[in-house]
């Protein structure tokens, strides 16, 4: 299987994600797939459902909507509002959420508010440092979504996001890089991708940064067997 890293730039995720779903349906599933996006909180959500999974398989539970709000949540009056505010609504939510699915791992956005034994709010972290330090780091400040503590080796499942991170490439610009050790680029990347531009978003909105560009590192990136699914999908 192929190891030399190979990079897919695009303005958008989706044109992003529609690149690297044809470079593995014809080229195979390989390792070291880099997504570059130049401006991914311009990207128009609803655009897509054009190319969500569950228009070739409608059994899947999880829209490509529903992917995204595990990292994420769509837009509300909360994320205008106080930080605070915006924290103790969701908190509750995604708790109740887990709750009904107790032998489940959990969510991304969970993990960001309320991580490892501590129960540490890792975006409060970072806010608090762009929003009060004096100084300008450039790139001070990364979000741990697994740990040794909290959870072990394993073949298959997630959480497969290992970590992010935010990278201040100008004064006021604010961008992203994240890394997948496995990524389904038929269920879950396009998703992934979503919910990682509305946390972009959010951190820029509260922090008076500009946004910049979302870079991902998919370690492993496959189509989980489904080639044919989705070159239907693709319309290839």
């Amino acid at each position: 299987m192929n190891t030399e890293p190979h990079i897919i730039k695009s303005d958008g995720y989706i044109g992003a994600w529609l690149n690297a779903a044809k470079l593995l349906v014809n080229e195979g599933d390989r390792f070291n797939l880099t997504i570059h996006v130049n401006d991914p909180t311009r990207t128009d959500e609803r655009a897509a459902d054009a190319f969500c999974h569950r228009r070739v398989s409608p059994a899947i539970h999880q829209s490509v909507y529903d992917v995204a709000n595990t990292i994420f949540p769509a837009h509300s009056k909360f994320h205008e509002g106080t930080v605070d505010d915006f924290f103790h609504h969701y908190e509750k939510i995604y708790l109740r959420g887990q709750r009904r699915h107790p032998t489940a791992w959990g969510t991304y956005f969970l993990r960001l508010i309320r991580f490892g034994g501590a129960k540490e709010n890792q975006l409060r972290k970072i806010l608090n440092g762009l929003t009060t330090w004096k100084s300008r780091p450039r790139a001070a400040f990364v979000m741990h979504l697994s740990s040794a503590e909290t959870d072990s080796p394993r073949s298959l499942g997630a959480p497969c996001w290992q970590y992010a991170q935010f990278i201040r490439n100008e004064d006021n610009v604010l961008s992203m890089s994240a890394v997948y050790r496995s990524h389904d680029y038929f269920q879950k990347a396009l998703g992934n991708f979503m919910g990682l531009s509305r946390l972009l978003k959010f951190v820029c909105v509260h922090s008076g940064m500009t946004p910049g560009t979302l870079t991902c590192l998919s370690t492993y990136a496959s189509l989980q067997g489904q080639q044919s699914k989705t070159r239907k999908l693709l319309g290839i």
